[in-house]
Order: structure tokens, then sequence, then C-alpha cells
């Protein structure tokens, strides 16, 4: 390998001892340094550095125009209220029909609860569910019946299972005798 390429380490130190001995000669001078430019940009750059810690607050502004001009718009108006109007009727038409249905239901449990019924009958009945009073006296008339109805059911039942447990009775009395 040749040392060409490497230089002297000997001649480098004899350099340095150059310098150092030229640097010994000069008299002491403190040189000093202007160092407002230095400061002044320090001071920028923590002024920015504060800003951009700063919570920024951004404000958006959605705008939107209705043209009502539009034939999409005043279709779309046109059709939604054709919906809602045509399911108000939808609504009022079946509540007429339910509260039908209830009236109807009433007048078969009154028929029921006559257990015959007439020509006369059936228009008195009719007439009678004209009024809102008479509806609320028939059916406190129904259901006060229905509910006696209930009771004596319940009655036959427990007479009917009475029976039964008594008849149970019997029989193992008449099995314990006859052992």
């Amino acid at each position: 390998m040749s040392n060409t390429n490497k230089m002297d380490t000997s001649a480098i130190f004899e350099m340095f001892e150059t310098i150092n001995s030229k640097l010994d000669k000069q008299p002491n001078k403190q040189v000093e340094v202007d160092l407002s430019a230095i400061n002044a940009i320090t001071e920028r750059f923590e002024n920015v550095i504060d800003e951009v810690k700063k919570p920024t607050i951004i404000e958006h502004q959605h705008r939107h125009t209705i043209d009502i001009r539009s034939n999409w718009f005043f279709l779309s108006w046109v059709a939604l209220a054709v919906i809602v109007l045509g399911s108000f009727w939808a609504i009022a038409n079946q509540r007429q029909t339910i509260s039908q249905y209830r009236d109807n239901d009433m007048k078969y449990r009154y028929i029921k609860m006559q257990g015959q019924t007439s020509k006369e009958n059936l228009y008195w009945l009719e007439q009678q569910f004209k009024y809102g009073d008479s509806i609320r006296i028939i059916r406190k008339h129904v259901e006060k019946y229905e509910e006696l109805v209930q009771e004596q059911a319940e009655r036959l039942e427990r007479v009917r299972r009475n029976s039964e447990e008594a008849e149970k009775l019997r029989e193992n009395v008449e099995l314990l005798k006859t052992k």
C-alpha cells in the first residue's frame, strides 16, 4: 500500500504548532460581535412559535340556495304535499272504520245481552248510537252484564270442580269400605 493518499501526521502537527504560535504573538483583543440581528431573529422565531401553538378557530359558513323556479324543487314539494294529504285521508278513513267496528261490536254485545231483537229494537239501538251519552250508558250496561256472566261462569266452574272432588272422595270412601 502506498502512503501517498495519506497525509503525514507530523506535518499536520507542525501546521497546528505554527498557527498556535502566531496566535500567541497577537495581543489579546476581545472581539465584540453585534448580536442584535441574532436577537431580533430569535424574537421573531419565538413569536412565530407562539402563534403556531395558539389554537385556531375555523369558522365554516355554508350557504344553501333554493331556487323555487326549478322544476325539480317545485315537483318534489307538490309530491310531498300529495303524499301528506293522502296519508291524512287514509288515517281519517281508517279511524272512521275502526270506530264503526267498535260501535258494531257494542251493538252485537247489547243484542246478546238482551237475548233477542226485533226491527223496532234494532232501529232504537241505531238511533241511540247517534248520541255519545247513550253510547256510554249502553256500554256500562253491557260491561256490567258481562261481569255478572263472568262471575256466574266462575261460580258454576267452582261448583262443578267441587262436585267432581266430592265424587272422587265418595269413590275413595267406597274403596276404603270394601277393603
